[in-house]
């Protein structure tokens, strides 16, 4: 069940900031470095606003999750951990506090090894924990589209003129409303629109 101003239940609140603490904490003694691209924030608060944005998209569309630290193995990496799950999807999630901001990748990962962009459906949701408010879609086919470079044959992540990097960004204003419009975008249509994984 989905609806358009969903808000995290407020006994979900705390459980989950201590579950984002606990994740950030461990994995400092694991001693994995902060990778901060906006430096406004800490890196515990980068943490919670990204992984808070994920649990609040879960609980938004039903999809199963687990607060239970302990069942995580070692730091998180993009490579080998799932956001999230949709309809067979893999879905990578960003987050952004500002109402203008955009999705935005890294064309490095933390290791400065050139990033691969391995989601089927990148998901940018926009808010601050607890308060998240929209989310926003574009699939892998639309999103490699605007970085191939046909000549080279390679996708060129480009410089982005606010946050001063190179990745993968798109604006808002070239994003999808909604999951299945994005999947539409990118051909596959005649899927199965369940939003329970």
């Amino acid at each position: 069940m989905m609806t358009k101003d969903f808000t995290l239940p407020d006994k979900k609140v705390k459980e989950i900031r201590n579950y984002c603490n606990t994740i950030y904490d461990t994995s400092r003694k694991m001693n994995v470095k902060d990778h901060i691209v906006d430096s406004k924030r800490d890196g515990k608060e980068i943490n919670l606003q990204g992984m808070g944005a994920e649990i609040w998209y879960k609980e938004k569309y039903g999809i199963p999750y687990n607060l239970d630290a302990t069942l995580d193995e070692g730091p998180r990496t993009y490579k080998k951990d799932l956001d999230c799950l949709r309809d067979g999807y893999r879905l990578e999630l960003k987050q952004t506090t500002y109402h203008t901001g955009c999705f935005f990748i890294e064309a490095l990962d933390h290791y400065g090894k050139t990033r691969k962009l391995i989601a089927d459906m990148y998901v940018l949701v926009i808010g601050s924990f607890p308060k998240y408010y929209k989310d926003l879609y574009i699939g892998d086919l639309s999103l490699t589209k605007k970085f191939f470079n046909k000549r080279s044959n390679l996708l060129e992540p480009t410089m982005h003129p606010k946050i001063r990097k190179f990745g993968y960004h798109v604006e808002q204003a070239e994003m999808y409303e909604t999951f299945e419009e994005a999947l539409d975008a990118d051909g596959r249509t005649g899927t199965n629109t369940s939003t329970v994984s």
